[in-house]
């Protein structure tokens, strides 16, 4: 064969009981100054034109894009500009209740990298610069790996003027800018793109595993875990993929040890000393990376704790954003030549879910698995190392598939490992089984390495001369995964946000239009806007209600729902929806009526001083535009009309909020003001934070403490003002009661009998007063005892049981819950979900039936209740949307247990009852509701098992 002679031959690696051979190979390896700057140069042509572009624009589509380049501001704000360490709890966003932005995709590390970047240059170039950053380090990375691997274990021999380094560029340029990766950037998501440490633990995992030293081991350990912490602070999902690749890697290590009888396969060492390095390695990495991790679980265990595990919310987004098998065979739609025919293929691809690992690549990849297969007996190790890599690919491959494969969008009958490992805490909490691509890609990129380098090695001398295959592999690579020209977000932010930035003092403005999301819903404006107004938070450095987050409790979304005047402001900023225009129409003068004596001392108590209202009729729905102007007191104080980031025209005005209608911040010359608040209506829900029962027509006049600890949020006071709050019931003195301010001891408070009196420090914003309740919860006499229970409906006997039905249709909460005795019952599934009890309030059964989306599910629900008896109680709930397949059937069956609502043409409609088998129309205790959520109890509004305290009014003294 060509170039066989013996004298070009580099001496091959002889295995003497798994001990690779030391032999330099003749490949001189530049100086990594040089690398770096290569793929710097790539990333500037594979991201063109945002170098161009770099102090104006940021890649992304304008939908996720601003949000996560907040990201690097918020950690600078918050360690620099405010001095404190806690960046993971944050009132700037979700003002007041705060967001815990653990659960949120924060990327910690970029903001911390950013930090001297945003100092000496600005904050949208430092965003830039890190994202570039991400190609070069991910690219010089798997270059490190894959020249380590084919030097300690090559799986041919190399000749003179092979040139590992151009073959190892060649891997990294594979990993770094493949279109998998380029999506990402494309929509924004910096944080999914940054997976530039996995190549660095992947390469010290190999390392520790082929060590011949303790010390070595040790070492290389210790590495794969700071680099598996530095990729977990940089985004959490891939700390997932590289935990699974690490037990991939310690599986085979240790079946390894078990296979070899006396001697281990490497070092020369016993089987029980094999053991030991393989345990210490273990902990290790395992020590390192337990320890860089204790900051994210120290800030989201109490979360979980109090709220139970909603981190795995979502998860039925996976069918999605899973890759299609298709999909594999062809460029993605960002491809400059063969997009447009792409974006019509017959799958979902627009959000990152097609993996187009490219001909070329496989094709260099099968000539690498063909290399391992034929070196088995001449390189053992190596030939195992590359096993390893085709079985990493292998289940990579079919982790992107998601939970049931699919080809051109159709489901086939097998199901993939995704959906077992989705069920596993910490893995659950990734929706997207396309991501497991960046693993497939390294994967792919080191089996590609594999092949070129076989190939090198029997290509005639003046190819291997010239590296013409590595350029022939890079040019074929580029033509397949162009993702040009980049989209990219217009980051230049009007200038109104200067003026309010230049406004001196620590408080809140609220946006109209705006929302509240997380990546399973929005609440409010679903509009891109909402997430260019987190990147303009960058400009004005205050507080705001909306915001964006990765996950959240549903509490957090229905604080803002169900509040006082930002609930039918919600309603208003969707009124350009037929279904709710239906509604607010007739109804708008009457809640303009309804708000205009309130509004203002709503908007104090929550220290608002300036609303923001954007005027083009497509963002801000008239009925929307009419209320600010008639309902608020407000003073129009600046006005910007300009393009938006769209290009298109667009106008926003700056309001200040009346300050006269505040009776709470007296001036010197004032009297002293009394004020009650009564805690148990509706309007009581704006002072509630999480914790607190839900409030329905008829309950007991009492707001329950569900939760040992519960935060009030008192209204923002600037004069010396003292609370006194009333509980329920009275405590005895031997209590362990314990009241904190801002999360701090707080000293100036008494406790006689059912009365609270505190004095706190003034607040310009809201702040919250957290009771401690201590951690007994109270006997349940202690809520029935001379209380009258809600008996408006002689006719149903209805039980010695504390039921409480809420549902929310999609716009107020897309939730549905049956409560008895404060465990929830309820399928909380899409439609109907109702639930059977016995007279004496125990549950027989459950069941969702969803009239929405299923033509049958009509029929289904009148079967199921026409199979109980009579007197058997059913309680039932809508969650989000209940009407377009309800018929006649199911309306009728609702009437026999003596509902009288029939929810055809009430599109997403809200509709809480408990009735009775046999019952009269009329004779359920039933609600109907649009703009708000639905709910009916019996008994207390009950939903924990345990209750720990109860408030109802309070009272606050202002002094001048």
């Amino acid at each position: 064969m060509p170039g066989n002679r013996r004298s070009e031959h580099v001496p091959e690696h002889r295995e003497k009981n798994a001990r690779p051979s030391r032999t330099r190979t003749p490949d001189r390896a530049p100086r990594s100054g040089a690398i770096l700057i290569l793929y710097l140069l790539l990333s500037l042509v594979y991201t063109w034109p945002l170098a161009r572009q770099l102090t104006t624009h940021m890649p992304g589509d304008g939908g996720d894009d601003p949000a996560l380049a907040w990201n690097l501001w918020w950690i600078k704000h918050r360690l620099i500009d405010q001095v404190n360490l806690d960046f993971f709890h944050v009132d700037y966003m979700f003002y007041p209740i705060e967001i815990n932005l653990a659960f949120y995709t924060l990327t910690p590390l970029n903001g911390l990298l950013s930090v001297p970047l945003q100092t000496g240059l600005s904050l949208l170039l430092a965003n830039n610069l890190v994202l570039l950053s991400s190609f070069v380090l991910g690219g010089y990375g798997v270059y490190l790996l894959t020249r380590w691997l084919l030097i300690r274990y090559p799986l041919t021999p190399l000749y003179r003027g092979t040139g590992v380094t151009p073959i190892a560029i060649v891997a990294g340029i594979i990993y770094a800018f493949a279109s998998s990766k380029l999506f990402y950037p494309a929509l924004g998501q910096f944080n999914i793109a940054s997976s530039h440490w996995i190549p660095f633990c992947a390469l010290y995992l190999l390392q520790m595993a082929h060590a011949p030293t303790a010390a070595g081991r040790a070492r290389a350990a210790a590495l794969a875990g700071l680099f598996l912490v530095f990729q977990a602070w940089s985004e959490l999902t891939y700390a997932s993929f590289l935990i699974i690749f690490g037990l991939l890697l310690f599986g085979g290590w240790l079946l390894q040890i078990l296979r070899t009888r006396h001697r281990a396969p490497t070092q020369g060492a016993t089987r029980s000393q094999a053991l030991g390095a393989w345990l210490t390695s273990g902990l290790i990495f395992g020590a390192v990376f337990a320890v860089g991790l204790a900051p994210f679980l120290a800030a989201m265990l109490p979360d979980l704790r109090a709220e139970g595990d909603f981190f795995g919310m979502g998860g039925g987004f996976a069918d999605i954003f899973s890759a299609d098998l298709m999909g594999y065979l062809f460029p993605t739609m960002l491809h400059p030549w063969w997009g447009e025919w792409a974006s019509r293929l017959p799958f979902p691809n627009d959000k990152g879910q097609q993996i187009f690992v490219g001909y070329s690549v496989m094709a260099l990849a099968a000539a690498g698995a063909w290399a391992a297969y034929t070196a088995r007996k001449t390189q053992p190790t190596a030939a195992r190392l590359g096993a390893f890599w085709i079985g990493a690919g292998a289940l990579f491959f079919l982790l992107t598939l998601g939970p049931n494969l699919r080809w051109a969008g159709m489901d086939l009958p097998i199901i993939g490992p995704f959906e077992w490992v989705s069920r596993l805490p910490f893995f659950s909490g990734n929706r997207y089984p396309s991501r497991y691509g960046v693993m497939l890609m390294l994967c792919a990129a080191v089996l590609a390495a594999y092949g070129l380098a076989w190939l090198h090695a029997r290509a005639p001398r003046w190819v291997r001369g010239r590296h013409t295959l590595a350029i022939v592999a890079v040019l074929l690579f580029s033509v397949e995964h162009l993702s040009l020209p980049l989209p990219l977000t217009d980051a230049r932010i009007p200038s109104i946000y200067g003026t309010l930035a230049r406004i001196p003092g620590d408080f809140a403005v609220l946006e109209l239009p705006t929302g509240w999301r997380n990546g399973a819903r929005i609440v409010g404006r679903a509009d891109e806007l909402i997430m260019l107004q987190q990147w303009y938070q960058t400009a004005h450095a205050k507080r705001r209600l909306g915001g964006n987050t990765s996950r959240n409790p549903q509490s957090k979304f229905q604080y803002f729902t169900d509040a006082p005047l930002i609930g039918d402001l919600i309603a208003l900023m969707n009124a350009d929806r037929d279904h709710l225009a239906a509604a607010l129409e007739p109804e708008l003068d009457a809640l303009i009526a309804h708000h205009r004596p309130t509004a203002g001392q709503v908007l104090v108590d929550l220290g608002v001083r300036y609303v923001l209202l954007h005027t083009e009729p497509a963002r801000s729905p008239p009925a929307l535009q009419r209320f600010v102007q008639e309902a608020l007191p407000l003073t129009l104080v600046g006005a910007w009309d300009g393009l938006d980031w769209t290009g298109q025209p667009a106008g926003i005005r700056l309001y200040a909020v009346d300050a006269t209608v505040n009776a709470t911040q007296p001036s010197s010359a004032q009297p002293s003001r009394a004020r009650t608040i009564d805690l148990t209506a509706p309007a009581g829900n704006l002072y509630l934070a999480e914790g607190w029962s839900a409030h329905y027509t008829g309950a007991q006049p009492l707001r329950l403490a569900q939760r040992a600890q519960v935060d009030l949020l008192l209204p923002a006071h600037r004069a010396p003002t003292t609370y006194r709050l009333t509980l329920e019931p009275t405590l005895p003195p031997s209590t362990d009661f314990d009241v904190r301010w801002q999360g701090q001891p707080l000293t100036d408070w008494t406790l006689q009998g059912g009365e609270l009196t505190i004095t706190p420090p003034v607040a310009t914003t809201m702040a919250r007063l957290t009771l401690d309740f201590g951690p007994a919860p109270l006997a349940p006499t202690a809520w029935t005892d001379g209380a009258t229970l809600d008996s408006s409906l002689p006719a149903i006997n209805l039980p010695a049981t504390n039921l409480l039905v809420r549902s929310a249709g999609e716009e107020v909460g897309d939730f549905a819950q049956i409560f008895v005795n404060g465990h929830d019952h309820a399928p909380n599934l899409i439609g109907y979900n109702l639930v059977a009890l016995t007279s004496t309030g125990t549950v027989l059964e459950t069941a969702a039936f969803d009239t929405h989306g299923d033509p049958a599910a009509g029929d289904a629900l009148a079967h199921w209740l026409t199979q109980w008896p009579a007197g058997t109680l059913i309680a039932g709930a809508v969650a989000d949307e209940a009407s377009l397949n309800l018929n006649a059937a199911a309306v009728a069956a609702l009437a026999t247990v003596g509902s009288t609502v029939d929810l055809r043409g009430q599109f997403r409609s809200s509709h809480a009852f408990i009735g009775m088998v046999g019952a009269q129309p009329g004779q359920a205790r039933e609600a109907v509701t649009l703009l708000t959520p639905a709910a009916v109890g019996h008994g207390i509004p009950q939903e924990t098992p345990h209750i720990f305290g109860g408030v109802h009014t309070l009272h606050s003294q202002t002094r001048p």
